[in-house]
């Protein structure tokens, strides 16, 4: 790679990290607490880039790289392929993970035998909002039963049981989950998590943002359904994807 090619493939990097930083496209592909690490990497590769074409203004034309001893120039279009990954965050950011990632891109996330634990009491009203994480959560690890004859509301998009989901507790794979995207670090360690769905929801399309109220089913969370729990819905309605679709 000659050096011209290598600067701007440091500026189009950086740059590309600084706009989806900006716009707030990042948390597609990572954490929000590693925004910090993500802007100073990119100022650190733009420094590098803007030092490396200084440097060689200042030093005349610098050789090519891709001279060999011979005399004769070598082609550098194959290293130009390198600034497509850049040139398409930078240009047209790519999704972030849902539906259509599970079973290539994601797994459902598994889960060892829990240790039981004391949560918190739930928020006060009818029907509190819990995120779908804590809903797992406290179905199979709350050693006081907070969500015993509770009804509560959480959302998520649907996924057929079937599409990589665990067994309900009939030993059957059939109906609908409601699922969301959990990312421990990244896009790349992403894992699907679920609460299964037993109720007359129609027929609804997979991918579908869904805000589900009902009663989680005592004893649904076992290591037979993989501690993913049931969720008796007495009310589910569509609603738009939110901006961030992860959990954390």
């Amino acid at each position: 790679m000659n050096r011209e090619t290598a600067n701007v493939l440091l500026l189009l990097v950086g740059g590309a990290l600084v706009k989806i930083a900006v716009d707030g496209s990042y948390v597609r592909y990572v954490k929000p607490g590693l925004l910090p690490y993500l802007l100073a990497a990119a100022l650190l590769i733009i420094v590098l880039g803007i030092a490396a074409i200084a440097r060689d203004v200042r030093r005349g034309q610098a050789p090519d790289a891709d001279d060999d001893s011979d005399g004769h120039r070598h082609g550098t279009r194959p290293y130009w392929m390198l600034l497509v990954p850049a040139a398409v965050i930078l240009f047209v950011a790519p999704p972030a993970l849902g539906a259509s990632s599970v079973g290539s891109s994601t797994a459902q996330q598994t889960m060892g035998a829990p240790e039981k634990t004391a949560f918190p009491p739930l928020p006060d009203g009818p029907a509190p909002e819990v995120p779908l994480l804590e809903v797992i959560g406290r179905a199979a690890r709350d050693s006081t039963g907070s969500l015993e004859h509770r009804r509560i509301t959480t959302a998520g998009f649907v996924l057929a049981t079937g599409h990589g989901g665990s067994a309900r507790v009939d030993g059957g794979r059939d109906g609908l989950d409601l699922a969301r995207v959990l990312i421990i670090c990244c896009a790349a360690d992403a894992r699907t998590i679920r609460v299964h769905l037993d109720g007359n929801l129609g027929d609804i399309p997979e991918g579908t943002w869904l805000s589900v109220t009902g009663v989680v089913q005592t004893g649904s969370a076992t290591a037979g359904t993989g501690y993913t729990p049931t969720l008796t819905v007495t009310h589910a309605s569509r609603i738009p994807a939110p901006v961030n679709t992860y959990a954390y």
